[in-house]
């Protein structure tokens, strides 16, 4: 009997354990908000409805209810006006606890936003959100304000003044760092729309008074191409038909365009149309069949499945000389020659979790095919977009420079282990430097999990993200290469994954110290959104240039403008020479 009993006892006490763990976790609604305005401003309320649910969200605390479940309990009701009953009702159909729910309503350059935090049991409003503002740049704080206080509310944790009040003092120092970025958020042009774009907002052109530190970029030197109305996804600048003059390559979603410039004169030779279903992600070029004539390698995705191509300069005009390449592509151009970098995307269940998993190769030319050779000591789960390999502290040990998920710069030893085992300093001795700040950031992206038809923010898949390129160059001369990475900025920082809206960028100039990537010079902000970038002699004058592909604007309400900027890199002077030492 008293075994039977303590048997008894500890399944009570297990089953009790269990309801008080997901009593812990408290399952939240947030429903999109309720639009009121004569204008199409869905584009606001699907940001919105992003922000809350990223910041809402409190790993074992709160579980935010999907999207998909949210629209089609909705979707029974179509257009009839939310009561509180009927959110109270929603509610328990959906089985939450709290629902979010509200309205925004547009007048002129008014905003309104009503906003309620719903307890579904008490038919109470615990947290409620009442602002007028003025555009998006000031109803951006007021969300996260009140997806701050949801928080505080349904995960127990202090109210954000509490918070504030028994965080550290600011040091001095930082203070003004932060007035200096909150007056800068001040200058940004208004993102409504960029947002209405769904990608980025409309700019002007660059400014050549530009350089903030000493800098072998020539600010006064600078070239513009002409506006073109389509938007750039990528750049490779090479010798394509074996003329002995450098061609430009640019890219669009569908298309290939193939220029020379020399002197003022900037020339289209060739356009190769694509289909419009098509999704380019990237250009680049280099001689992998080793013919002398280097080739343009197109990587390209069709919905899901990865459909790169080649093209190449064969009896007088630019053929198609391979397709159905079902690896991504990337080259590096860190020796004399081209290494053209390949890797398969993953499938199942991998592909959830990382897409970029699977290996990352060597595209080689073997029995007059294309494939996937040397298998190279990258760790596994880093793509083959955002990563080079070089030396960057003059000891000509080569290693792996690139961005993480989040967009910091680090550096590793070769290695073959997993990515998921190189995360810290204390456990990873192949981790060697991660940056302070965030660089980067894309609009070149695929979804995940494509599902036909669906177009709007309320039900598109997830999107994944393609790092811009990592160049590497020794502009001081002094033997030693550094690091030259963009910057793509936003008014709206990173929080919504499946809507980036880059407004303006920078270009860095980073070279080792003994200890990391010191910034040598960036520059001033540049208004556009840099879709790639090479350091080349475009114009085939014998010195290099900087290149950037700019998109100036882009979306269904706004026309689309891109362009190709240019800087002259000047020549800097050699280093002294050290006297021999005795």
């Amino acid at each position: 009997m008293k075994k039977t009993a303590m048997i008894a006892l500890g399944i009570l006490l297990g089953m009790a354990m269990t309801c008080a763990a997901e009593a812990q976790t408290r399952k939240i609604a947030i429903l999109p908000f309720a639009v009121n305005s004569s204008e199409n401003i869905n584009y606001i309320r699907d940001g919105i409805w992003d922000m809350l649910i990223s910041r809402v969200t409190v790993a074992g605390k709160t579980e935010v209810i999907g999207k998909a479940s949210v629209t089609e309990a909705m979707s029974k009701e179509p257009g009839k006006e939310m009561t509180q009953a009927d959110v109270s009702a929603l509610g328990k159909r959906l089985n939450a606890e709290f629902v979010v729910w509200g309205s925004i309503t547009k007048i002129g350059d008014s905003l309104s936003l009503d906003g309620k935090l719903l307890d579904v049991a008490s038919s109470q409003s615990p947290v409620t959100l009442y602002d007028q503002s003025r555009g998006m740049n000031e109803v951006i704080p007021k969300i996260s304000d009140f997806a701050q206080r949801i928080r505080a509310h349904v995960a127990g944790e202090a109210p954000p003044a509490v918070a504030a009040a028994q965080a550290p003092a600011v040091p001095a120092a930082a203070a003004t760092a932060g007035a200096a970025t909150a007056a800068g958020r001040s200058q940004e042009t208004d993102i409504v729309s960029g947002m209405r774009s769904g990608k980025t907002t409309y700019t002007g052109i660059i400014n050549p008074e530009f350089i903030t530190g000493s800098s072998a970029l020539d600010r006064k030197n600078f070239w513009m191409s002409p506006k073109y109305g389509t938007e750039f996804k990528g750049i490779d600048i090479g010798d394509v038909n074996g003329d002995g003059l450098n061609e430009t390559v640019v890219i669009d979603n569908s298309n290939v365009y193939i220029y020379q410039k020399k002197d003022k004169e900037f020339r289209l030779l060739k356009k190769i149309q694509g289909e419009n279903h098509e999704n380019y992600i990237g250009v680049d070029i280099a001689d992998v069949n080793g013919n002398g004539i280097p080739e343009i390698f197109v990587t390209s995705i069709n919905r899901q499945t990865v459909d790169s191509f080649v093209i190449e300069y064969r009896n007088g005009a630019f053929e198609v000389i391979a397709r159905g390449l079902s690896f991504l592509m990337r080259g590096i151009h860190t020796t004399d020659t081209t290494r053209l970098l390949g890797q398969t995307l993953a499938t199942g269940m991998n592909k959830q979790e990382n897409p970029f998993i699977n290996p990352i190769h060597l595209v080689i030319w073997e029995d007059g095919k294309y494939r996937l050779g040397e298998k190279l000591m990258i760790p596994a789960g880093l793509s083959v977009y955002g990563l080079t390999l070089d030396s960057v502290d003059g000891r000509g040990v080569e290693r792996i420079i690139t961005f993480d998920e989040n967009d910091y710069l680090r550096i590793y030893e070769k290695t073959s282990k997993l990515l998921i085992h190189l995360q810290s300093f204390r456990t990873a001795d192949e981790l060697i430097w991660r940056s302070d700040e965030q660089y980067g950031g894309s609009n070149v992206s695929f979804a995940t999990a494509f599902a036909a038809g669906t177009r709007s923010m309320v039900d598109a898949p997830d999107h994944v993200y393609f790092k811009p390129r990592i160049l590497t160059y020794d502009l001081n001369r002094d033997g030693k290469k550094e690091v030259i990475v963009i910057k793509n900025l936003s008014a709206m920082g990173r929080v919504l994954k499946n809507m980036p809206l880059f407004t303006s960028a920078e270009i860095y100039n980073l070279e080792w110290d003994g200890l990391g990537l010191s910034e040598v010079w960036r520059t001033k902000k540049i208004n556009g959104y840099v879709a790639d970038y090479q350091i080349r002699d475009i114009d085939n004058d014998g010195q290099d240039e900087i290149v950037l592909a700019l998109v100036l604007s882009v979306g269904p309400t706004i026309k689309t403008n891109s362009c190709l900027v240019t800087y002259k890199l000047t020549p800097q002077p050699q280093p002294p020479a050290q006297a021999p030492e005795k």
